[in-house]
């Protein structure tokens, strides 16, 4: 149990990091034109309709958010760091590097909304439909970490955040058959 302490504290500190990369202004501005949108969309649209653009809104900010963290506000390493083999990252944990674990389940976690946001934008989103555009944004986020050298670029990154991009999707889906009653949304249409 102690680890498990270890990993939380480990994980609010990457989280904090990572947060914290981002200049205040750009959480400002975001929440400033994501106010002005829900209000002008819902004004322009009506409620239903102005609330599903407002959710595309949201979406996009956060994938600009997502970048901003990842890539635009972070300093430049010295050299690239990257690792291109799969699931190097659990071999480590078993040897000891426990820190890798919570930047695992981050990668995991930061991707969770942005299922949600797409199944919620978008009627016609399917899991597969998700779990491309998560991939897309995934990938251009660990090429443009490998190219300008600002973070260690890997696969287990752009897998893990696959699992997360699902599991909010999934989410999406849970949510959507308790309110509505109707079976899950995971078919392959």
């Amino acid at each position: 149990m102690l680890w498990m302490r270890m990993d939380c504290k480990q994980l609010w500190n990457y989280s904090q990091e990572l947060i914290n990369q981002v200049p205040q202004y750009v959480y400002e501005g975001a929440g400033s034109i994501f106010c002005i949108g829900l209000v002008t969309f819902v004004a322009w649209k009506g409620l239903k309709v102005g609330l599903l653009y407002t959710s595309a809104l949201l979406l996009l900010e956060y994938i600009l958010l997502l970048f901003c963290s990842t890539v635009f506000y972070r300093d430049p390493l010295p050299e690239r760091k990257y690792d291109f083999q799969p699931l190097w990252s659990y071999k480590a944990i078993e040897e000891g590097q426990t820190v890798l674990l919570s930047e695992n389940m981050m990668n995991v976690m930061v991707f969770i909304p942005v299922g949600l946001l797409l199944g919620i934008a978008f009627k016609q989103m399917t899991w597969w439909k998700a779990f491309l555009i998560g991939c897309s944004i995934s990938i251009s986020i660990e090429s443009l970490q490998f190219w300008f050298m600002k973070g260690f670029s890997e696969v287990d990154d752009v897998m893990h955040n696959m699992v997360g991009c699902i599991m909010g999707y999934i989410i999406y889906s849970i949510l959507v058959r308790i309110f509505t009653n109707t079976k899950l949304k995971l078919d392959y249409a």
